[in-house]
């Protein structure tokens, strides 16, 4: 069993419409990839692109100086939400 083999024992199957199929074994085959090649890497790509932008929170300057505003405030005082956290929760504590 050679190392790759070794290191890739998960297996995804796909189903896919015929021009689907074409297209990708087309895109494969013009980059000298294996159709599992072509579509680790383009999926482990986007996958990278999806986490990134997920993991990232985007703001305007303005969004980000009223951020800022909001940090550096005074406290403000908030009787219901003090009530509710004192009280006990629905969820039995361990």
């Amino acid at each position: 069993m050679s190392r790759v083999e070794q290191k890739r024992r998960g297996r995804i199957n796909l189903r896919v419409d015929p021009d689907q199929e074409a297209r990708l074994r087309a895109a494969a085959d013009a980059n000298g990839e294996t159709m599992t090649g072509f579509l680790l890497a383009a999926g482990a790509e986007r996958a990278e692109q999806v986490l990134t932008r997920a993991a990232r929170i985007e703001a305007s300057g303005a969004a980000f100086d009223r951020f800022i505003a909001a940090l550096d405030a005074e406290e403000e005082t908030m009787p219901t939400l003090s009530r509710y956290a004192e009280e006990a929760g629905p969820i039995p504590r361990r």
